[in-house]
């Protein structure tokens, strides 16, 4: 499978527009150009003055014509929806004016601009770092109704030589929660199974909790989490169709139907698990890092979910390939 090819014509379908706040910076203003060359998404990049978005583009050699530069102002908002983001800062303690000066800054503008409708996803972080964008996010967006957690996944990519993975898989989470409780557990699965079937939608969702013990192989109570995050998840998706959950596994027995048959004959994922669920940030992150330089997975990350709308968070040392692709991804979220 092209992933890119895959999820490109998927994005094309949807006929979306992003916005990229971190509109001066060479790499926005080339996947600018080519997101709307290629018909991917329209794109919308503000900034307090438009004049400097195009003599930017125009030192890199970049081509905005279809993009659309705006000015940032209020009057495009929702005035209902700022009022209720003032509103809910002075509940916390910041003065309304202070508020309101955080719309004049391009990440808050943005997110706000998706808050009104205006757009279908907001993608930054190749300026921002992670906990400006999660800022952001929380504020204005919001978390997801159901969700008390917001997370993140990476899309791994395995290598043509790769022996038990031979499509796209989803780690979850590996950026951004360092020890979520059972609850948590439940909302980084239940996201990423929601965004693996946005991602695949004739593929079967297979999710496994995984751990170092296989359907009740050892007894500690750090499984106790990971049990009971699994039944919470099975419960969530009870009845829809397409989504199987199993665990605790580990993950040799997650992959490899040798394996799975001997450890866990009756698993409904063990085998062929497309969406791994890590118990905490330490294992999930140096796992994803192992898979990349060990095993030659590439890894695309990490993209935020359990926000009520599209939000990413891109890599600082990302590429405009990057941010186009990303865009592409958040648009199958809305």
């Amino acid at each position: 499978m092209d992933i890119r090819e895959h999820v490109l014509s998927l994005a094309k379908k949807v006929k979306g527009k992003v916005i990229l706040p971190e509109s001066l910076d060479p790499r926005i203003l080339k996947a600018a150009q080519d997101l709307t060359r290629d018909g991917a998404a329209s794109v919308v990049l503000p900034a307090q003055d438009a004049q400097a978005v195009y003599s930017a583009a125009a030192a890199q050699g970049v081509d905005l014509t279809g993009v659309e530069v705006i000015k940032i102002d209020r009057a495009l908002l929702d005035e209902e929806k700022i009022e209720a983001f003032v509103s809910a800062r002075a509940k916390k303690g910041m003065n309304p004016d202070d508020a309101l000066a955080l719309l004049n800054k391009p990440l808050y503008f943005a997110m706000m601009y998706l808050k009104s409708g205006k757009c279908d996803a907001c993608v930054c972080g190749a300026v921002y770092d992670t906990a400006e964008v999660l800022r952001a996010g929380i504020y204005i967006v919001g978390v997801a109704q159901g969700f008390k957690l917001i997370s993140s996944y990476f899309l791994m990519l395995p290598p043509e030589n790769s022996k038990f993975i031979k499509e796209p898989v989803l780690f979850a989470d590996c950026g951004v929660n360092p020890n979520p409780d059972a609850a948590g557990l439940k909302d980084i699965a239940a996201a990423a199974i929601n965004n693996f079937q946005k991602l695949f939608p004739n593929r079967e969702a297979n999710a496994s909790f995984l751990s170092f013990s296989t359907k009740g192989s050892a007894k500690n109570e750090m499984l106790d989490k990971v049990i009971d995050a699994c039944a919470q998840t099975k419960k969530y998706f009870e009845g829809v169709k397409n989504v199987n959950i199993d665990g605790e596994l580990q993950f040799d027995a997650s992959i490899v139907p040798d394996i799975a048959k001997r450890k866990a004959p009756l698993s409904s994922t063990a085998g062929k698990t497309n969406v791994f669920i890590f118990p905490d940030l330490n294992t999930g992150n140096i796992c994803y890092k192992m898979a990349e330089r060990l095993g030659g997975f590439q890894a695309l990350g990490p993209i935020i979910q359990g926000l009520s709308l599209p939000v990413s968070d891109l890599s600082r040392g990302c590429n405009a390939e990057d941010i186009y692709f990303i865009s592409a991804v958040m648009l199958l979220q809305k």
